[in-house]
């Protein structure tokens, strides 16, 4: 890795005449002092930032008490509204808060109250921003919406505390609940609940440490005779290695001292299936997707009141204050056998792509931790445009369920079109290969995008995977090529499995009622791969779902890896004996990730490639024509392979 300096002269033009200071605040940061600070120093734009939304949440209430005559026009801003809200807020505000916004000012002070979502992405500025504490990385993340353009002053206060009036207070601390303080054996009722709701300072979601080596950088700067300078670059790259450095070394000695231990948890996430493993492997995943609907729904499982979990808009929300919610629920004694969170879970041995979800009582704090899909009840959870997303046994639910995704004419994921076996390999080797135009969400509109090829995002990491880790003494181009083929040859055994007599018999005969009645495509004599289903169909879709009652189709996707292995083992292994190794322990390896690759394509945890496992499950009986378009496939695939 190289390190680039950035020069002086550069630094000029980049930091373009501005001027922005920073103070460590002795008092905490409140409501008052935001509106003694507006007309002390007569300020026009102003940002507040709190660390989490309930604290956000709780200034919001207090400053507009205080703004009973409408001087303030204040805006609140969070990751807990929902999309349209989030996007029309965001539009107002790069208008309100823009560059050279004095041209269109009206006298009005407009106050925007945020959580750390506008630290990137949106290009706002002001004249003071007023922060609670955070480490140094954010804060500096933080203070580039203060005197952001070229010759702008902006002053960055930093409050290490956030003081909220006592009306809103429970409010303000919805989101400060520890969930770590306890251990995971403590029982609700001996839960001191006086020592937890004590007032204490909170650096919640950030780790004490950093914030506290920042509050030091800042208190030094703010006693420095140089309190009054402009903070440029050269300041900030000194504050971060004195905050940050120390911390990054001791992460990375975590790290070495720790390969066992991750080697170990990374089996447990890639070969086991454990899904907290692989949570803990990417990053520590502290926020958990909530949704809200009337249970009946569920219960009653009539097609017009189905719940359709891929259609639903969720919330993400830190597990600490879900935890919070549930031990203040139980701590209630009034609220009888009710309930305020259940675990969604898809049912077991059903397809995914249509069975309703199932509902779990959560009658633990650790089982609550484990979830990751919860419902929560409409009782007990409140939302408006104004102040976003609330939660928690005080507030009164206001009937609102979660809405479905705005249509936004992207095709739904689980609408499939009949492709003959050939023509669907054709298809997915052209995905790796072609640009891909499509729609996608962007604050809730559906706005036009092209993605480039898989191919071309994969295919030189992927070789230098290979040549890093696998065969040092391969030349690049050649570890790309292997790689190129390996993907190819995943795709060509994918579906093998559909070529059983069984599989085709069911879905040719679901694909001749799908033509006849509903304006599908005519089967023919061809071996399928996939059929018309069209979920926004009631008709078809009740058509389906009583079809699928009476005709169980086989599973195809290990039936496919063991299927593959014959093809690899005369396709694949002279090529590697050949070109790349006689090491036959690795030969084996790349030939079996190729077949767990096929046999995964559904399943993430499947598990069971060899001839023994399969026989347990049932014969597998292929097709006549099953060599023909075997043959077939690999003619149309291999003429696009680079040569």
């Amino acid at each position: 890795m190289e390190i680039i300096r950035v020069e002086d002269s550069d630094l000029k033009v980049i930091e373009a005449n501005r001027c922005r200071i920073f103070r460590a605040m002795s008092q905490p940061l409140s409501a008052q002092v935001i509106w003694d600070d507006i007309y002390a120093q007569r300020r026009q734009r102003v940002i507040i930032i709190c660390n989490t939304v309930s604290q956000a949440q709780g200034i919001y209430r207090d400053l507009s008490e205080l703004n009973q005559d409408f001087d303030l026009n204040i805006t609140l801003l969070h990751a807990r509204f929902l999309p349209e809200d989030r996007a029309k807020k965001e539009n107002s505000l790069k208008d309100i808060f823009a560059q050279n916004w004095q041209k269109n000012n009206d006298g009005t002070c407009q106050v925007l109250i945020s959580t750390q979502v506008i630290e990137a992405g949106i290009n706002i500025t002001c004249e003071v921003l007023h922060t609670q504490l955070c480490p140094m990385n954010s804060l500096l993340q933080r203070a580039g919406r203060c005197g952001r353009f070229p010759g702008e002053i902006g002053e960055v206060l930093v409050y290490r505390k956030v003081l909220v009036n006592q009306d809103n207070q429970e409010l303000a601390n919805t989101d400060l609940f520890d969930s770590e303080e306890l251990s995971l054996d403590t029982p609700v009722e001996s839960i001191d609940s006086e020592k937890i709701d004590k007032p204490k300072e909170s650096f919640l979601p950030y780790k004490k440490e950093a914030c506290e080596l920042t509050w030091q950088v800042l208190q030094a700067h703010t006693k420095s005779e140089n309190l009054s300078q402009h903070v440029g670059f050269r300041i900030e790259e000194k504050w971060i290695n004195q905050v940050h450095s120390q911390e990054d070394l001791l992460t990375l000695r975590r790290r070495n001292n720790s390969q066992m231990e991750f080697e170990s948890r990374f089996a447990d996430a890639i070969f086991r299936g454990d899904e907290s493993a692989a949570s803990d492997l990417i990053r520590q995943v502290d926020n958990r997707s909530i949704f809200t609907w009337e249970e009946s729904g569920v219960i009653d499982c009539d097609d017009d009141q189905e719940i359709d979990m891929q259609k639903l808009l969720s919330f993400s929300v830190p597990v600490s204050t879900l935890c919070k919610a549930w031990r203040d629920f139980q701590e209630k004694t009034d609220f009888g056998k009710g309930w305020i969170f259940k675990r969604i879970e898809t049912p077991k041995k059903k397809s995914e792509t249509y069975s309703q979800p199932v509902l779990s009582p959560i009658n633990s704090r650790d089982f609550l931790i484990g979830c990751y899909r919860i419902l929560v009840n409409t009782r007990y959870i409140y939302y408006d445009e104004e102040i976003g997303l609330q939660i928690g046994v005080n507030i009164r639910g206001n009937g609102f369920n979660s809405p479905t995704k705005k249509d936004r004419l992207i095709s739904s994921q689980y609408r499939y079109r009949m492709d003959n076996y050939v023509g669907h390999l054709v298809l997915m080797w052209k995905c790796w290969r072609d640009n891909f135009p499509t729609k996608i969400l962007k604050n809730g509109e559906s706005v036009d995008i092209n993605y480039p090829s898989v191919r071309d995002e994969l295919l030189v990491a992927g070789g230098k995977f290979i040549k890093a880790k696998i065969l040092p003494e391969a030349e690049a181009n050649e570890a790309e090529a292997l790689f190129e083929i390996l993907v190819f040859l995943a795709i060509f055994t994918h579906d093998l499995g559909k070529l059983q007599v069984k599989w085709q018999d069911v879905m040719r005969c679901w694909q001749e009622i799908a033509h006849r009645d509903f304006e599908g495509k005519n089967p023919r004599k061809y071996l399928l791969a996939h059929t018309d289903y069209n979920p926004e169909d009631k008709q078809l879709k009740a058509e389906f779902k009583a079809f699928e009652n009476k005709n169980k189709r086989p599973n195809h996707a290990v039936e496919s890896a063991f299927l593959a292995r014959e093809i690899l083992q005369k396709s694949l292994i002279p090529l590697l004996q050949e070109h790349f190794t006689e090491d036959t322990e690795q030969i084996k390896y790349f030939r079996d990730v190729v077949i767990m690759a096929a046999g995964r394509h559904h399943s993430a945890w499947a598990r069971g490639f060899e001839s023994t496992d399969v026989a347990k499950l049932n014969q597998i009986e292929l097709c006549t024509e099953s060599q023909q378009v075997i043959a077939d496939s690999w003619r149309c695939m291999k003429k696009f392979l680079p040569s």
